[in-house]
């Protein structure tokens, strides 16, 4: 006979001297919690809207003095959330890897809804790595405008040249290849990596650095601390679930941890949030122009 498995949380193993004098909260976290382990340990299965992709054999994530309850907590709560007020955006009804890159790179500094009209004139004009590459500079300008920042579109069009000359018209996946590319940084890897490939790649974008920052760190300020982040980023993605997680953080910093004003009384995590409640006038509080 197969033996049980558990959590190994004090909830599921049952070490609970006086249940009835625990509060109501107690409780809703440990159905949270046993879920996600059932979900995520216990019974893998198809994520979200992608199925899992047969992912290289990678390094153990680091976990950078995170409490295993509060990862586990974390990830459900965020997850959950996502189901509910996750946004419908049109580059997330597609893995095409030139796609997610077009988005991802007319999404730097832009917001979404400047973004998504010029997204579908883009494909409409050049659809494919090859029709972008064949493409004058001078016409790529034209079609981005007026989104701003023309650098992007130059960047954009010599990515394309390259690997149509490189790799025949299609991204490679690999994160060194990607980040050989000029005008593909570390954040771009990521999302192509999880967004177009489905692997469980961390990113870091504004919105991101602000949840994690807020939720986990609080102290100090986030341009110190890009590498802690980058592994808080990595170390709290649920096995197999990259892609919908990563989307998750960034409409949670988007659209409810926000720069200005985020929904504090309305947030899934303000019972652990180590900035709760935030306070606009804290020198922590720094509103930067962002996209998304």
């Amino acid at each position: 006979m197969m033996q049980a498995r558990s959590c190994g949380s004090a909830r599921c193993t049952g070490r609970i001297t006086d249940p009835a004098w625990l509060p109501f909260d107690f409780w809703v976290d440990a159905l949270l919690e046993c879920r996600h382990w059932i979900d995520n340990v216990a019974m893998p299965t198809i994520s979200g809207s992608r199925i899992p992709s047969k992912r290289k054999k990678t390094r153990a994530k680091k976990s950078p003095g995170l409490v295993p309850s509060q990862k586990r907590r974390f990830q459900a709560r965020l997850l959950k959330w996502y189901e509910k007020h996750g946004r419908d955006l049109p580059w997330r009804k597609t893995s095409d890897p030139y796609h997610i890159l077009v988005s991802e790179v007319m999404l730097q500094q832009t917001q979404v809804d400047r973004v998504i009209p010029k997204y579908h004139e883009f494909l409409g004009r050049y659809p494919s790595f090859e029709e972008l590459a064949d493409a004058p500079v001078s016409d790529v300008k034209k079609t981005w405008y007026p989104l701003g920042y023309n650098i992007r579109p130059e960047r954009l069009h010599s990515i394309a040249c390259e690997t149509v000359e490189r790799y025949g018209g299609h991204l490679p996946s690999d994160a060194d290849e990607l980040l050989s590319f000029k005008g593909i940084g570390r954040y771009t890897a990521g999302a192509i990596r999880s967004f177009a490939f489905n692997e469980d790649a961390p990113i870091l974008d504004t919105n991101v650095i602000r949840v994690l920052h807020r939720v986990f760190m609080a102290k100090g300020d986030p341009k110190t601390q890009k590498a802690r982040l980058w592994q808080l980023s990595e170390a709290l993605i649920p096995s197999g679930k990259g892609y919908d997680f990563n989307q998750a953080m960034m409409d949670f910093g988007a659209t409810c941890c926000t720069a200005r004003n985020p929904s504090c009384r309305q947030c899934p995590m303000k019972s652990f949030c180590k900035t709760y409640p935030f306070d606009q006038k804290s020198p922590r509080a720094v509103v930067r122009h962002e996209g998304r």
